[in-house]
């Protein structure tokens, strides 16, 4: 798929023809949302108010509630948690299985557990889903840290965001650099171009049995399109 897009003009060269992802495409795979306010990142390092505590350590705290080590600590992956404007994934991650999970020595997150330790769960997990899903990079370890400014904001206001245009506009932007001929490598929702193909390209989609797909009770029914 990346060797038959076009740069010029966004679109897939096919001997019949040419199609691209549309955002129409984005909604129904996803579900994620067409309406509201574009999605602006500042990436302006915070201040610092703490003194223990570079800016971006302090930001990350109020966000998740932990605070990653800037140097001499390494996350599974061999990545600093806090580097170059960055934080891991994996030690995100390491660091939630610690304190929530049983298996982990953690205590289990219940109804019981305060509105804060709810909302900073949240909002880790929506950080790992722009990070890891929607929006990764090359590495599939690092968020960037300007993302942490909009996870901050209220629910309301990350809720009016038009999330399925960023990440079109993001897809398209990994799809073109990925097409020069020196790269090897590509970031971006791949599983997006790959949830499209299997719909629009009848010979390289797997075969679906219809019969699981309707009725009231199937489990993806009211899920988005891209569950199947």
């Amino acid at each position: 798929m990346v060797e038959r897009w076009r740069k010029e003009t966004h679109c897939f060269n096919f001997r019949e023809g040419e199609c691209t992802i549309t955002l129409k495409d984005i909604a129904i795979l996803t579900d994620l949302p067409i309406d509201g306010d574009v999605v602006c990142v500042d990436s302006t390092p915070p201040p610092k108010v703490v003194a223990n505590m570079s800016g971006w350590q302090h930001f990350i705290w109020t966000v998740t509630g932990l605070c990653p080590p800037e140097k001499g600590h390494h996350d599974a992956d061999g990545h600093p948690p806090l580097s170059k404007g960055q934080v891991s994934i994996t030690w995100l991650t390491a660091e939630i299985r610690h304190k929530h999970n049983p298996e982990f020595g953690g205590i289990p997150l219940t109804e019981e557990n305060s509105e804060r330790d709810k909302d900073i769960y949240a909002r880790i997990y929506i950080l790992g889903m722009i990070g890891g899903v929607f929006f990764p990079k090359k590495s599939n370890n690092l968020i960037s840290n300007s993302w942490l400014k909009i996870i901050l904001g209220s629910w309301d206001d990350m809720g009016n965001l038009s999330w399925a245009s960023a990440c079109l506009a993001q897809l398209y932007r990994s799809l073109c650099n990925a097409s020069a001929r020196a790269v090897k490598e590509i970031d971006g929702a791949m599983f997006i171009v790959q949830f499209w193909a299997w719909e629009h390209l009848p010979w390289i989609a797997p075969k679906v049995d219809p019969d699981k797909e309707s009725g009231p009770d199937h489990p993806l029914r009211h899920e988005a399109y891209g569950c199947r």
